[in-house]
């Protein structure tokens, strides 16, 4: 089955979660150390125009280099997922740029911009490129199709993903605003939890169809009881909001536990039935 990914498609850049790169690419920031020993060279000699040079090659150098480490990040992201968009922005191909460009004008200015060395510097340049798409490579262009079988298209396993994938994100930027131990822990079990879920759709994408009304409720519950929390807590009336906002917190993680068990059995009927309870908890304490 041939599967046509859409250019137009909205892409969702993740927030890195847990994503181990390690001392990857710790060496580009290390490299361009000499320029900015030469640059301080020249400050002290009162050489401006070195100065400004150097400088400017190695502010260049360190640049590149924070660009190549957010694309380390990006591809670690896109490597962990089995279904996942590759990323809108090529960072690792921005920073060979940077970095090559930087390199070939360094090359020239050691030869004191001489006319007669323009190509041997673009060269080097250009093996510079070579040498960094060879080592750490190039960004991934194609969206990972992951276990894509007949009836789910990968634009609609996608398109939930990276919505529910928002939503998740939004849950944790509110949950850093709330200052409450038990909350925040609490918090932390549930966007857990729905990141399964999310595993678990992408391990089989034919439960997407099962999990998309309870994602819904689960996640849009979520978001807005804490993003409603975040923003009153520091009220006076924060202190009667506590105790909905717990109750609701009992009533989501247990109806979650619940779920998760039975939408890997495919128990439709209990899942929807379970779904209707928490979708009327929710209406009852305002939060949809």
């Amino acid at each position: 089955m041939t599967i046509t990914v859409k250019s137009a498609a909205k892409r969702y850049e993740p927030t890195i979660h847990n994503v181990r790169y390690g001392i990857k690419g710790i060496l580009l920031y290390l490299l361009p150390l000499p320029s900015l020993i030469t640059a301080i060279g020249s400050l002290m000699r009162g050489d401006v125009m070195d100065t400004l040079v150097t400088g400017g090659i190695f502010a260049a150098f360190m640049v590149g280099a924070s660009v190549a480490r957010r694309g380390f990040r990006l591809q670690g992201e896109y490597e962990r997922r089995k279904i996942a968009r590759a990323p809108s922005t090529p960072f690792k191909t921005v920073a060979a740029l940077i970095i090559s460009i930087t390199t070939g004008i360094l090359a020239w200015w050691i030869s004191d911009f001489a006319m007669k060395e323009v190509l041997s510097s673009a060269l080097i340049g250009a093996v510079t490129f070579l040498g960094f798409a060879l080592y750490y490579g190039l960004d991934p262009r194609k969206d990972k199709a992951g276990n894509i079988s007949i009836g789910v298209t990968i634009e609609e396993v996608l398109d939930a993903l990276d919505a529910a994938n928002i939503k998740i994100d939004a849950i944790e930027r509110a949950r850093r605003q709330i200052p409450n131990p038990e909350f925040n822990a609490r918090l932390q079990r549930i966007t857990s939890k729905a990141r399964e879920v999310l595993d678990n759709i992408e391990d089989d994408p034919t439960r997407l169809s099962r999990a998309r009304k309870f994602l819904k409720v689960y996640l849009d519950g979520t978001q807005r009881v804490t993003e409603g929390y975040a923003r009153t807590h520091q009220e006076d009336k924060a202190v009667a909001l506590e105790t909905n906002f717990r109750r609701v917190l009992d009533s989501i993680e247990q109806t979650f536990d619940e779920q998760q068990t039975k939408l890997l059995e495919d128990n439709h009927f209990d899942l929807d039935v379970q779904i209707e309870v928490l979708e009327t908890q929710l209406k009852r304490e305002g939060v949809l």
